[in-house]
């Protein structure tokens, strides 16, 4: 055998093993797009509640409509969609999604508001199941993390720079063209794949009984739990930044932007690192994660007041935080199959960690007067996940081991 069979010849195949492909950039867009809707209402509060009319509390409740809808609506829209292929099934999910956004945007009441929010809401719910479903079909396994942590680094992305963006186009322009603005985004994601996305397919179609049969898969279930509860975790905190920042660290409230932007920063940089990892390692990198997230809540258990303390458990929440979706999703993947019911079903439960999070912080900020308490609230929630992981413990060290073996 000749050097160059030994040396070159393989490199053109190592290459196309190893390079994420186009579409599954297309996918992150997509989510992009979609995840832009999700939180702009936050930036747009005060015009909304002024054109509308509305309430400042009742606009609030349209990014919980949109979360709820997600949570309620994806999982039988889910099993509705597994007789079309996924591309099939991402196009009408699209179009839902842009029908929705133009609702929205030419609103002339609350009520139709709302209509406009349930539809992009149960869209993107099921999206994410099937972006995640047609990227690991597109990619080999040994790359299938990396590829899921891109198309989930377009919610991160999302968050960081289409959230800012489209509440300049509506602090600018109005809130109508705010959500007109989504709505071109997402038309541009749907063009695309269109053109670009292939027409995978997820295997078999199971009947409705057997694909409600995967609900009886204990292993599966403890993979959901641990998801929800970590993101919980993060969420109790994340969701009360602005008065944690202001009220018990110290900072004036011009800071507050800037410090979501370092946050940002950190969770784009967790997600890189995470999805590099969750291909071999998607286990331990939940696991040592999740101890994070838990340390974080220390952080700011007993650094309140340190400014400098908070925005250490700020950037650790940015970098071990929702950054764990990729290893949270290879995991269940691994346990449940690359089907987007099984995805879809995984984003609900997160989903639904962002609302209890969220809401129950509120609650307990309400009975105790304190934003402090939510620390707390974080902590049990951190403590759950690592209780739900500790049944998995042998595995993350026969992970380990496996991986250092291979190396």
């Amino acid at each position: 055998m000749s050097s160059t069979e030994l040396t070159g010849s393989h490199t053109p195949d190592l290459d196309r093993i190893t390079r994420v492909p186009l579409p599954v950039y297309v996918l992150a867009f997509t989510i992009l797009a979609f995840t832009t809707s999700e939180f702009m209402v936050s930036g747009l509060m005060n015009d909304l509640a002024r054109d509308l009319p509305a309430s400042i509390p009742s606009v609030g409740y349209l990014i919980a409509i949109y979360a709820l809808s997600m949570v309620l609506v994806a999982p039988p829209a889910s099993i509705y969609l597994t007789r079309f292929r996924p591309k099939s099934a991402l196009i009408a999910i699209s179009i839902v999604f842009i029908i929705g956004e133009l609702i929205a945007a030419a609103a002339p009441s609350y009520a139709v508001i709302v209509i406009g929010r349930i539809l992009t809401g149960a869209a993107a719910g099921t999206a994410y199941g099937v972006t995640l479903s047609i990227a690991a079909q597109t990619v080999p396994e040994k790359i299938r993390g990396r590829a899921i942590g891109i198309v989930m680094g377009g919610n991160t992305i999302g968050t960081v720079i289409g959230l800012p963006v489209a509440s300049f186009v509506g602090n600018a322009f109005g809130w109508r063209l705010a959500f007109a603005f989504v709505a071109v985004l997402a038309a541009i994601a749907l063009v695309s794949s269109v053109a670009l996305v292939p027409a995978v397919d997820a295997g078999p179609r199971p009947k409705i009984l057997a694909q409600l049969s995967e609900s009886r898969n204990g292993s599966l279930w403890l993979a959901y739990a641990t998801s929800g509860l970590l993101i919980g975790a993060v969420f109790s905190i994340f969701s009360y930044f602005s008065p944690i920042l202001t009220e018990r660290a110290g900072f004036d409230q011009s800071w507050v932007p800037i410090i979501l932007a370092a946050y940002g920063v950190a969770c784009v940089i967790g997600i890189t690192v995470v999805s590099r990892l969750s291909d071999s390692l998607p286990l331990t990198v939940a696991s040592v994660g999740a101890v994070v997230v838990f340390l974080s809540g220390l952080l700011f258990i007993f650094g309140d007041g340190n400014s400098v303390v908070v925005l250490v458990g700020v950037a650790a929440l940015g970098f071990a935080g929702v950054s764990l979706n990729p290893a949270f999703a290879v995991r269940v993947m691994k346990v449940g199959g690359t089907s987007f019911m099984v995805n879809t079903v995984h984003t609900s439960i997160i989903c639904f960690g962002v609302f209890l999070g969220a809401s129950l912080g509120g609650v307990i900020i309400d009975v105790t007067g304190s934003v402090h308490s939510v620390y707390y609230l974080s902590l049990a929630f951190a403590s759950a996940g690592i209780f739900a992981l500790m049944p998995k413990l042998g595995a993350v060290r026969a992970e380990i081991t496996t991986n250092r073996d291979a190396d």
